[in-house]
């Protein structure tokens, strides 16, 4: 097997880490295309006290060593210069020799600079961050702010061996400067033994939420950063709610306590903080999952998680045209509904475990097995 050093920005207790960062190294190393060890810098107590807090969970899945090592604050060009640096003297230290290197982020791969002499590295570019300073709460030199990082996705472009992106957008934003790269599509994924529909499992967590059979239930699963539009899918389901009054909003979330600042007294809506290992169970509990964004440069370039965890469960998915790479699956999968024509009295049956069975075949990670055998090959 390929030896892999897996270099990451972000802590072990978010759930994208989990089902994008944990759920993929088990799988690459149960299907024995690759081993790993991970690498975590931070520039937090805060931010290692939460990875600490996971650290004998994680190995216990994975079974892999894990370093972290404190670096600074990516403000300016001269701390970006030190915590390369640091990175080369503690992988040079460690004596273990990596087929790859495989860099979540632009910024991670970036931090490799001093190490791609010695090794090869894969960019696993999650999404746009110069995109992404639209939603930020300043706007003072948001321009320079821009500028500055889109420098950095091309620089990570050009530093790597392979780069995966998540989405056709991000590959062509790359591909007007840069045309001889190694580039696969990849979107987030969902692990197929995690995500599933059952029947049983369905009735059992209805019966737990004191659910009625006719009831219609809703579900949002995630963040709520500005770009999830949290307070619009409170709107949506609030509009639902006036005509239909037996239907049910499910939200699964860590921000338990910002939820409830979006929503008024209603016993038709339950919010809920679960595990990534209890998602499954709520999901198939549920008839529709929400997925609102806006259509705008950001979501473009996005792949988000739920859908796939949506999808893989059976679920129809009310959301809008903004993830384009989503969109050709209307033509092939009828259980995609724009938010703007939804109308419950408009319900279609529908067959929950071929949809299932469907996207098991287009956003599972068992689907790209073979791809990421090239990718570490």
């Amino acid at each position: 097997m390929r030896k892999v050093l897996y270099i990451l920005t972000e802590n072990l207790s978010l759930g994208v880490i989990k089902s994008q960062v944990i759920s993929h190294i088990n799988f690459i190393k149960k299907n024995k295309i690759a081993s790993f060890t991970i690498l975590i810098c931070h520039w937090s107590k805060d931010e290692l006290s939460k990875s600490k807090e996971e650290f004998e969970t994680i190995m216990q899945e994975i079974d892999c060593k894990i370093f972290f090592v404190k670096i600074f604050r990516p403000l300016f060009f001269f701390f970006s210069h030190l915590n390369k640096k640091k990175i080369y003297k503690l992988i040079s230290s460690l004596n273990i020799k990596f087929d790859y290197i495989h860099a979540r982020t632009d910024y991670s791969a970036n931090l490799c600079q001093d190490l791609i002499k010695d090794h090869k590295l894969i960019w696993d570019c999650r999404g746009d961050s110069a995109a992404e300073i639209d939603y930020s709460n300043t706007s003072f030199f948001n321009f320079i702010r821009k500028f500055i990082l889109d420098l950095r996705f091309f620089r990570a472009g050009r530093l790597s061996n392979k780069i995966i992106f998540v989405s056709s957008y991000l590959k062509n934003k790359f591909k007007k400067k840069n045309n001889t790269k190694e580039i696969y599509i990849i979107p987030s994924l969902a692990c197929e033994t995690n995500f599933f529909y059952n029947r049983t499992i369905r009735d059992s967590y209805r019966k737990k939420l004191r659910l009625k059979k006719n009831t219609k239930v809703f579900i949002y699963s995630g963040s709520l950063k500005a770009y999830q539009r949290f307070p619009e899918t409170v709107a949506f389901f609030n509009s639902i709610y006036l005509k239909y009054p037996n239907v049910f909003l499910i939200v699964l979330t860590q921000d338990i306590n910002q939820a409830k600042k979006f929503i008024e007294k209603n016993n038709n809506i339950k919010i809920i903080r679960v595990s990534h290992n209890e998602v499954n169970n709520y999901l198939n509990a549920a008839d529709y999952g929400i997925m609102i964004r806006n259509n705008d440069l950001t979501n473009k370039a996005a792949s988000p998680t739920k859908f796939a965890e949506y999808c893989l469960t059976g679920l129809n998915v009310i959301t809008t045209s903004a993830i384009e790479d989503y969109n050709r699956f209307k033509s092939e999968c009828d259980n995609i509904f724009d938010v703007k024509d939804f109308e419950l009295s408009h319900e279609k049956k529908y067959n929950r475990h071929e949809i299932s069975i469907f996207y098991k075949q287009k956003l599972s990670r068992n689907a790209f097995k073979e791809i990421y055998k090239r990718l570490y090959e």
